[in-house]
């Protein structure tokens, strides 16, 4: 008797989750404002992650130029140094 209870309620909730998913497809398939918001803000969020790679590019090429005169400045210390 008991798989018969479990078995009800698991086919009860799956039937109220198909209910939702089907509402909200329906929702976006016949909304037309809501389905160009939508659009609208991915290509939002589209912008703005090209925009900050963009940025993280430069900080990056920032960083690489200044770990690299550290280092030539290190090895010519180094250098100075050896040779005295």
């Amino acid at each position: 008797m008991d798989n018969e209870n479990g078995g009800g309620s698991g086919a009860f909730a799956g039937f109220v989750l198909g209910v939702i998913v089907g509402a909200a497809v329906a929702l976006l398939l016949t909304q037309e404002e809501t389905r160009d918001l939508l659009v609208g803000k991915a290509r939002e969020a589209g912008n703005l992650a090209m925009d900050a790679s963009g940025d993280l590019r430069e900080s990056a090429a920032d960083l690489y130029e200044r770990g690299r005169t550290i280092v030539e400045n290190a090895r010519a210390t180094i250098g100075d140094a050896n040779q005295q």
